[in-house]
């Protein structure tokens, strides 16, 4: 073989050495570098993320927020402007995050009102609007279907 050939009295040129180890290197640096890219995406929070959530978690995703949602609405038998706003610059979208409306507040006092319940007389240890929550108490407990449930006064009876 030539002197300036791969291989020179069998072993590796130094140059050829050098090149390849730094070859290496870079693979290396390119690899990790894409590694940790793909971690911090993947633990990035959304951009979408909700906003003025008080009594739900923050971490909750689109879809079980909506399930929860739907949850209320079939206990009230509402709709979600029964809580809820349309932006003011677009009528079209809705703007969750206000506080406008009272009845959001009263939702928020029931969310802790059940949650205290389950807690104190069923030892539960989930949340109203956490993944997986076991609850004995819900809102249609006591609303079954209607936004303002009455309360039925048991008669006296008489005293004998």
């Amino acid at each position: 073989m030539k002197a300036g050939g791969l291989f020179q009295f069998g072993k590796l040129h130094p140059q050829k050495i050098i090149e390849m180890r730094a070859n290496k290197k870079i693979t290396v640096i390119i690899g990790i570098t894409i590694f940790v890219l793909i971690g911090m995406a993947a633990t990035h929070p959304p951009e979408d993320s909700f906003k003025n959530l008080k009594k739900l978690p923050k971490n909750i995703t689109k879809q079980h927020l909506d399930k929860v949602m739907d949850e209320f609405k079939d206990a009230l038998g509402v709709k979600c402007s029964f809580c809820h706003v349309h932006k003011k610059d677009n009528p079209r979208e809705w703007d969750f995050a206000s506080d406008e409306k009272p009845e959001k507040s009263v939702a928020r006092k029931m969310i802790s009102m059940t949650n205290r319940i389950n807690k104190k007389f069923f030892h539960g240890k989930s949340k109203v609007g956490e993944e997986n929550a076991v609850l004995e108490v819900h809102c249609i407990t006591c609303h079954h279907g209607t936004a303002h449930p009455e309360m039925k006064q048991e008669e006296e009876k008489p005293k004998q």
